[in-house]
């Protein structure tokens, strides 16, 4: 399996910023984990992610386009299956289930 596409790179590269900076930034004794989180053969920490969010001020779904997007997607048809099902038991102590599952969905497709 090829590792998920990433941009966190390209959002480095706008930046003035090398691999060594955000190495020393994050504490790390050399840059080598920059490099392999940027080419994607490395799974990026929260930590790492949260790193790049808060200095090039950018959500971290950005980092990840395509793959982020498929990921929203599958959610979607998730919830909406969830909310048929849901709908199907005739719970009424799902109601409340429902109606948040629907608003995350409103969100989602807005």
């Amino acid at each position: 399996m090829s590792p998920p596409i990433n941009f966190l790179r390209i959002y480095r590269k706008r930046s003035p910023l090398t691999q060594a900076d955000v190495a020393f930034l994050r504490n790390l004794p050399d840059y080598s984990n920059i490099s392999r989180y940027e080419k994607g053969q490395r799974a990026a920490s929260i930590e790492f992610l949260l790193t790049y969010h808060y200095l090039f001020e950018t959500s971290i779904e950005l980092f990840f386009g395509p793959q982020a997007e498929i990921i929203r997607s599958e959610l979607i048809e998730r919830i909406r299956l969830l909310i048929n099902n849901l709908k199907n038991e005739n719970d009424p102590n799902n109601d409340t289930r429902i109606k948040f599952l629907e608003e995350v969905l409103i969100r989602l497709t807005n």
